[in-house]
C-alpha cells in the first residue's frame, strides 16, 4: 500500500456545510473518519478516538473559536499541541477557516473582524516561503498567486500573531475576480447531457493580466491567508481549499500527507505508520458514512415483486397531458376506473427546456399518506376511503417509514398488450412532497425550538385514542392544517415522453400470492381492463382535440373587421411591474418594517461569522371567495393551474397534486430541480442569480422603427443582461456557496470522488428571466437508497443558506418560528425501480381549506448576504408573488 494511502486521517467537523468536500481531496479516503466537534467528550476523544489517527483536519464552521459551543474538542486538542507533557496527544493538524482561527487563538493570538467580509468571493493568494521552519509549508509547490475561494467574516489578526507562527500566505483586498470576469464571456446552459469525459471536479477563473489587475494590488491592505508553526506540524489557511473554484486543493492535502509522514519518521514521534486499515468499529463512528434506514420490517403491501403492465399508446398524434386533464375535467363522470380525485400530475410544462423530458399523470392512488413531525403521526387513507393512523416510535423517522413502504422490490416491466423495450424512469411508487419542517428529521444536530412545539402534542395520544378517526380535532389550527409531508402511492398512471412524443399507460400488477392482502396494485384482469379504459380516454381526448383544432382553423379563415393597432409580434407594450395584476391580493405574514428588521439581523449575524448567507422568507396569503369553498375537492378549482398558472409561468418542474384527505392542493411552477436519481446517479441543479429579460422595445425614445432593427436591439440588450448576470460577483458568490454546499451534501451519500460539477453558473433562459444554474452530480454508494439521499440533502440548501444547520437555526428566530409549510421543501416522486426526481418548492400556490375558509398562499424571499440592502431585498421578496398573483387575479376575474 502507498504510504500516503495508509495514513489515518480524522476530520473534526464544526457543523459546517463544506466539511465533506474535504473527502474529495483525500487520497486515503477509505482511512478517513469525520466526527462532529461535540460527538465525544474530551476524555473519550483523547483515550478512544485520537490514538487511532495519524493526523487531523479541523474544519471550517460558523461562530468563533473562543466559544466552546462553536469549537468543541478543537480547543483542548490545540492547547495540548504545545504542551511537552502531553506528547501522546500531538498530531499534525491542518486548520481551515475556523480551524485556522482556532490555531491562532489557542496559541496566543487574536481573532478579529476581517477588513472586508468575503463569502463566495475569489481572491488571488500569494505565498511566502520560510526555509527555516521544521516542516515544509502546506502550500509547497503551489503557484503564486493562485485562486482561492473565501468564506469568512473573521480573521487572525496579523499584528497579534504569536511568534511561534509565521505567515505563509496573504491576499490583497482588491477586486481581481471582478477584473477577470470583465473579459470572460458567459456560458449558456443549452444542454443538460454531459458525457463522463465532460465532467469536472473544479472550475477556476483565468488569472488576470497584470495590466488589468486592480491598481491597489501592491498598495492595499493585505490579509493573512495562511500560516504555519515554526517547529510543530501545525498549518492553517483562511480560505477554503475544498471549494470547487479553489486551485491547488489536492496539492495542499498531498503536502499535508507528506509532512505527516515526515513527522512520523522523526525521532521525537512515538508513532509509526501502520498499514492495516482502520477497524470497522472506528469507521462506524464516522458521520461521513451514511447509515442504513430502519427497515426492521418492510411494509407487507409492497415488499413483494410487482410487475408493471405498460402499453405504448396507439394514438397517431401526440396528446399533451394538458389535453388529457382537460378532457377529464370536461367529462368528470366518464370511465368508472378513471376518477379525477387525488390527482398527481408532475408536469414538465416548459417544452423549450432541456429538462422537460417527461410528465407523469395519475388519478385514484392506491393509498395516501400525511405526516406531522410534531405528533410523529402518519395518517393513511386507501382508495376506498378507509382511514388508519400510526404513531412512529423510537428513532424511526418518516423517511424510514417511506423506505419501508418502498422496500427493495425487484420491479420488472411486462409489456401489455404492446411489446416495447423502452425503459421507463418511473414504474410506480410514491408521488408527493416533504415540507420544510421535515428539517426536524433530516438535519443532524437540529433541535425543534419550544416556540414551534404543538400545544396539543403532550396530550395527543390520549385524544387520538378517544377520536381515532378524527385526529385533527386536537390540532386543527396548528400542525395538521398543512401536513409536513404527504404522498400518494401510485399504481396506475400515464407517462408522457416529451422527447420522443410517446405515451405509456402503466399499471402495477401485484403477485397472485398477495390476493389475501391486496394492498396497492391490481390483479392482472383489472390491470388489463384499466389499460384499455385509459387508452380509450386518450382516443377520446384526441377526437375532442381534433374538433377543437378544426373549429379554430375555421375561425382563422373567417374574415373579420378590425381596427387593431397593437404593436408588432414580439414587441410587447410596457408593463409596470408595481401595478401588475393581482399585486394587491396577497398579504404577507410579516409586514415591511418587521421584515427589514429581520434582514438587518441576518446581516449582523453574517458579520459575526455565524453564517455566510441566510435565505430569509415569508409567506403571502389570499382568501378565496366564498363560492369556491365547497369546491375544495371539486376539480373546477384545478383550472387555476391548467388555464392560468402553467400558461403564464411554464416551468420544467411544475406540478398539480391534490390531497383530499388534507384539504390541500399544490400548484407549482418551479424552475429548480432539487435532486434526481437515475440508475444510481444523483443530480442537483441549484438556481442562484436572476435577472429580468429584455422582452420589450429598448430603442431610444423616438428612434424605434418598429421593425427588425427594433427586434435586433432587443436581442442585443437581452444578451447584455446575460453577460451582466454572469459576471455579477454577488450573484456568482451566492451560486458558488450553494454549489459547494450541495457537493458537501452529496459527498455524504455518494462516493466522494464521484461528485462532479459538469456545469458551474451557466446562464439558463426562461420566458421572463435569465437564471444562473449549476449542475452537481455523484454516484450513490451501493447501499444508499434514494430516500436516504433526499434526507441527507434536505432541506434544499438554496432555501436555507450556508452553513445549513446554523442558518436554519437563525431562520427559526428571524422568521418568528412561523412554519414555511410546503414552501422551501421538495416535491416529486420515488419510483419502485430506485429512481427519484424532486423539485424545490418555489413559485408554488398552496391551496388549503380549514373551517370552510379556502386560501391560497405563496412563499417568497431571498438570500441575504453581508452586502444585502434591506429595502431592495424586501422589494425582491414582494416580486416573488408575481409568479402566482397575476394568475390568481385572472382566475378570479373569470369566475
Amino acid at each position: 500500500m502507498n504510504d500516503q494511502n495508509a495514513l489515518k486521517t480524522l476530520i473534526i467537523d464544526n457543523y459546517d456545510s463544506y466539511t465533506f468536500n474535504l473527502l474529495q481531496l483525500c487520497k486515503n479516503e477509505t482511512n478517513v473518519v469525520v466526527i462532529r466537534n461535540d460527538q465525544f467528550t474530551w476524555e473519550e476523544f483523547k483515550t478512544r478516538i485520537l490514538p487511532c489517527f495519524d493526523n487531523i483536519i479541523i474544519s471550517p464552521g460558523p461562530g468563533r473559536p473562543e466559544r466552546t459551543t462553536d469549537f468543541g474538542i478543537g480547543g483542548p486538542l490545540l492547547q495540548a499541541q504545545s504542551d511537552p507533557a502531553q506528547k501522546s496527544l500531538h498530531r499534525p493538524i491542518f486548520g481551515i477557516c475556523l480551524g485556522h482561527q482556532g490555531i491562532a487563538h489557542y496559541l496566543g493570538g487574536k481573532v478579529d473582524y476581517a477588513p472586508r467580509i468575503m463569502h463566495g468571493r475569489m481572491s488571488q493568494i500569494h505565498t511566502i516561503r520560510h526555509p527555516s521552519t521544521t516542516y515544509k509549508d502546506i502550500m509547497y509547490h503551489c503557484p503564486s498567486p493562485f485562486w482561492a475561494v473565501r468564506y469568512h467574516s473573521l480573521v487572525a489578526d496579523e499584528q497579534a500573531l504569536p511568534e511561534c507562527l509565521v505567515v505563509t500566505a496573504y491576499c490583497y483586498e482588491n477586486d481581481a475576480d471582478v477584473d477577470t470576469l470583465k473579459t470572460a464571456a458567459y456560458l449558456a446552459d443549452s444542454d443538460t447531457s454531459a458525457s463522463s469525459t465532460d465532467l469536472h471536479k473544479n472550475h477556476f477563473l483565468p488569472h488576470p493580466p497584470t495590466n488589468t489587475s486592480s491598481g491597489t494590488e501592491q498598495k492595499g491592505k493585505r490579509t493573512i491567508m495562511g500560516f504555519q508553526h515554526k517547529t510543530l506540524p501545525l498549518w492553517g489557511v483562511q480560505f477554503h481549499p475544498e471549494s470547487v473554484s479553489t486551485e491547488c486543493g489536492e496539492l495542499m492535502m498531498q503536502n499535508f500527507a507528506i509532512q505527516t509522514l515526515e513527522w512520523l519518521n522523526k525521532q521525537q514521534s512515538d508513532r509509526s505508520l501502520c498499514y492495516k486499515p482502520l477497524d470497522l468499529d472506528v469507521l462506524n463512528i464516522s458521520v461521513a458514512h451514511p447509515k442504513l434506514p430502519l427497515l426492521h420490517h418492510i411494509d407487507e403491501a409492497t415488499k413483494s415483486t410487482f410487475e408493471v403492465y405498460s402499453s405504448k399508446t396507439k394514438c397517431p398524434i401526440w396528446i399533451d397531458p394538458e389535453l388529457l386533464v382537460e378532457e377529464m375535467l370536461r367529462n368528470q363522470t366518464g370511465h368508472n376506473d378513471i376518477q379525477t380525485k387525488a390527482m398527481s400530475w408532475l408536469d414538465s410544462s416548459r417544452k423549450s427546456s432541456p429538462y422537460a423530458k417527461m410528465s407523469i399523470l395519475s388519478v385514484d392512488p392506491a393509498f395516501s399518506l400525511t405526516y406531522s413531525t410534531l405528533h410523529r403521526q402518519v395518517n393513511r387513507q386507501d382508495r376506498n376511503g378507509k382511514l388508519s393512523f400510526e404513531n412512529l416510535v423510537g428513532q424511526e423517522s418518516f423517511f424510514d417509514y417511506i423506505s419501508k413502504i418502498l422496500g427493495k422490490p425487484d420491479t420488472t416491466v411486462k409489456s401489455h398488450p404492446l411489446n416495447h423495450t423502452d425503459k421507463l424512469s418511473f414504474e410506480g411508487g410514491l408521488i408527493g412532497y416533504f415540507g420544510y419542517e421535515m428539517k426536524r428529521e433530516s438535519l443532524d444536530g437540529y433541535k425543534t425550538p419550544n416556540e414551534q412545539m404543538c400545544a396539543c402534542a403532550s396530550s395527543q395520544s390520549q385524544k387520538h385514542q378517544q377520536h381515532p378517526s378524527r385526529p385533527e380535532e386536537c390540532c386543527a389550527s396548528c400542525c395538521l392544517y398543512e401536513p409536513d409531508a404527504a404522498f400518494h402511492f401510485i399504481d396506475k398512471f400515464w407517462i408522457f415522453d416529451h422527447t420522443s412524443h410517446s405515451i405509456y399507460i402503466c399499471s402495477l400488477v401485484r403477485p397472485e400470492t398477495s390476493s389475501q392482502n391486496p394492498g396497492p396494485g391490481m390483479d392482472p384482469i383489472s390491470a388489463s381492463r384499466w389499460l384499455e379504459q385509459a387508452q380509450d380516454l386518450l382516443k377520446q381526448t384526441q377526437i375532442a382535440h381534433q374538433k377543437k383544432m378544426m373549429a379554430e382553423e375555421y375561425t382563422k379563415l373567417t374574415p373579420v373587421s378590425s381596427t387593431c393597432t397593437s404593436p408588432l409580434p414580439g414587441i410587447p407594450t410596457s408593463v409596470d411591474i408595481n401595478n401588475m395584476a393581482g399585486s394587491d391580493l396577497f398579504t404577507a405574514n410579516v409586514q415591511h418594517d418587521t421584515y427589514l428588521d429581520s434582514i438587518q439581523n441576518c446581516v449582523n449575524e453574517i458579520k459575526e461569522g455565524e453564517s455566510y448567507e441566510i435565505c430569509l422568507t415569508t409567506r403571502f396569503r389570499c382568501a378565496l371567495p366564498k363560492e369556491l369553498r365547497p369546491r375544495m375537492e371539486d376539480p373546477a378549482l384545478w383550472r387555476l393551474y391548467t388555464d392560468y398558472l402553467r400558461k403564464n409561468n411554464p416551468a420544467p418542474f411544475s406540478a398539480l397534486i391534490s390531497f383530499p384527505m388534507a384539504n390541500m392542493t399544490l400548484m407549482s411552477s418551479s424552475p429548480e430541480r432539487f435532486l434526481s436519481v437515475t440508475d444510481g446517479v444523483a443530480e442537483m441543479k441549484p438556481i442562484k442569480g436572476t435577472v429580468g429579460r429584455a422582452l420589450q422595445c429598448v430603442c431610444k425614445e423616438d428612434t424605434c422603427d418598429r421593425s427588425l432593427n427594433c427586434e435586433e436591439e432587443r436581442l442585443r440588450e437581452d444578451d447584455k443582461r446575460k453577460q451582466r448576470l454572469w459576471q455579477d460577483v454577488k450573484e456568482r458568490a451566492e451560486n458558488l456557496m450553494i454549489v459547494d454546499l450541495i457537493r458537501n451534501d452529496l459527498a455524504q451519500v455518494c462516493k466522494p470522488s464521484s461528485v462532479q460539477v459538469p456545469k458551474l453558473m451557466h446562464v439558463e433562459t426562461y420566458e421572463k428571466v435569465h437564471h444562473l444554474v449549476s449542475t452537481v452530480r455523484g454516484t450513490l454508494r451501493p447501499h444508499v437508497t434514494t430516500v436516504e439521499a433526499v434526507r441527507k440533502c434536505f432541506p434544499p440548501g438554496s432555501m436555507t443558506g450556508a452553513p445549513k444547520l446554523r442558518s436554519v437555526q437563525l431562520l427559526d428566530q428571524f422568521e418568528h418560528n412561523k412554519p414555511r409549510g410546503v414552501y422551501s421543501g421538495c416535491l416529486g416522486y420515488f419510483s419502485l425501480n430506485g429512481n427519484a426526481d424532486f423539485n424545490v418548492v418555489i413559485r408554488t400556490a398552496v391551496i388549503t381549506s380549514q373551517n370552510d375558509n379556502v386560501e391560497v398562499s405563496v412563499g417568497g424571499g431571498g438570500a441575504i448576504t453581508f452586502l444585502s440592502e434591506p429595502e431592495q431585498e424586501w422589494i425582491e421578496t414582494l416580486l416573488k408573488t408575481k409568479s402566482v398573483a397575476p394568475s390568481v387575479k385572472e382566475f378570479l376575474d373569470d369566475l
